[in-house]
């Protein structure tokens, strides 16, 4: 049961449970399986409506488990739609094992499902269903089989397809397919969300084909701030057509990234800049290295005169490819668990409150005992499983730095407030908590600690409301 508690020399109160509410909601955005296509025929309309449905859970449930876990632990799973058992055998790596899921399981674990675009005759039944599944009854059943899964999110970037073919390339152009393919299906429900442009004249004005091909700064850039994103992926597909067969080779390569706040901490989370040893290696970025570069790729074939299918797949494809990095980083691994002592620091109720629910919000953290709470900082402790480089990168994507100085001590902060604490010296001493020795922030010292009661009110007063 995760928690995070508030300890006091008078009382201990409990601030959280398991699946939080309000202001806490846990981002279930991962659980959602949207638009999978559906058709059967049977003996009548209702019929082949029914088996469509259920045809459709089984597809959607073998998509989410095989979003939130490993290639490498895709041999515990089921195959649903195929009706096919998982082919491991019990008494795997760390104790992991095969994952069963009857009909039966399989209706506790939706939580409901939306229906679009249904096309019925009187033995036919064709849709378009989007599937919402309970997102903590689906932990227990990875949980129960120890199968480690992720469900922490980047941050959505943009995607501009540009098709290339023997005698064109194309972008806006309304016979672009590829584009068409993109905005077939919402992709923000992956761990790695990219959603495609409206591709307007204002689009069209802002950049060309060539012009994302060529990565131009100008264009891109006025593209990320008019979606309201801090990256654009160029998907560039490339479609080779012979003897009836067509071949698509597809590269997502890093366009543009904004620099955000973090930049500026985030390549020494790990301390590894500062006088002292370095404990591990820098965090990668959330995706991908800089611009430029490939982030994912792959070449899927099919016979000519289908491309819309041929397309989907590769998307799929490059997709999961291109997540598999970042779940790499962000796996629950219930098998390890680690207790960090950390310091947070803070500039007021805003700061606070950002970070503690991002705390609560995610699976990394089990629970958070709070020992000693000013108004500029916080004392307490965090039972997390598996190891603090994953939580860095996880906190990174909810605009948080969380770093250590020596590897016995934690810290986490906002990006701005990290940058002022970040490297000074006693961050590093021995002996009573950083944050009461940090003579350079004397409101922050313990004598604050008369006023707690009053901040922790007006943090819940502002939670409340």
């Amino acid at each position: 049961m995760r928690f995070f508690v508030i300890a006091t020399s008078l009382v201990a109160t409990v601030i959280c449970v398991l699946a939080p509410s309000g202001a806490f909601a846990q981002n279930e955005d991962v659980f959602i399986v949207p638009r999978v296509p559906v058709q059967a025929q049977a003996d009548s309309a209702g019929a082949a409506k029914r088996s469509a449905i259920e045809q459709g859970r089984r597809r959607a449930m073998d998509i989410l488990l095989r979003r939130l876990t490993a290639e490498s632990d895709w041999v515990y799973l089921p195959s649903l739609l195929r009706d096919e058992p998982a082919t491991a055998t019990v008494g795997g790596v760390d104790g992991r094992s095969p994952i069963a899921i009857s009909p039966e399981l399989l209706l506790t674990l939706e939580n409901g499902f939306v229906v679009y675009g249904e096309k019925s005759s009187a033995k036919t039944y064709r849709a378009f269903i989007t599937y919402r599944f309970e997102p903590d009854t689906v932990r227990n059943l990875l949980r129960s089989s120890r199968i480690p899964y992720s469900e922490s999110q980047t941050r959505t970037a943009l995607v501009l397809p540009v098709l290339q073919t023997s005698t064109n390339t194309y972008l806006w152009e309304p016979r672009n397919p590829w584009m068409a393919a993109w905005k077939a299906r919402p992709y923000t429900h992956e761990l790695t969300p990219i959603t495609a442009p409206l591709g307007d004249l204002e689009d069209a004005a802002r950049i060309s084909a060539d012009g994302a091909l060529r990565l131009e700064p100008a264009g891109l850039s006025a593209m990320a701030e008019n979606y309201g994103v801090s990256q654009v992926v160029i998907a560039v597909a490339q479609l080779v057509q012979a003897d009836g067969e067509d071949k698509l080779t597809v590269r997502l390569i890093d366009g543009y990234r904004t620099a955000p706040a973090s930049d500026a901490v985030a390549g020494d989370a790990m301390g590894l800049n500062q006088i002292g040893p370095a404990i591990n290696a820098a965090p990668q970025p959330v995706v991908g290295s800089k611009v430029g570069d490939t982030l994912a790729s792959t070449i899927v074939t099919g016979p000519s005169g289908d491309f819309p299918n041929l397309a989907l797949r590769a998307i799929e494809l490059v997709l999961a490819n291109y997540s598999a990095d970042w779940k790499s980083k962000t796996l629950i691994d219930y098998a390890k668990e680690t207790v960090l002592t950390t310091t947070a620091f803070f500039d007021g109720v805003e700061e606070w409150a950002s970070i503690r629910a991002a705390l609560i919000e995610t699976q990394l953290v089990e629970a958070v005992q709070v020992s000693a709470l000013s108004r500029r900082g916080a004392e307490m402790r965090m039972r997390i499983f598996g190891d603090p480089t994953r939580l860095v990168t996880a906190l990174e994507s909810r605009d948080l730095v969380l770093w250590s100085e020596t590897g016995a001590r934690w810290f986490i902060a906002t990006p701005d407030t990290a940058a002022q604490f970040k490297g000074q010296r006693f961050l590093r001493a021995e002996g009573p908590s950083a944050l009461f020795n940090a003579t350079t922030r004397p409101e922050s010292r313990a004598s604050d600690f008369d006023n707690s009661n009053d901040f922790r009110r007006a943090y819940d007063d502002k939670v409340d409301r």
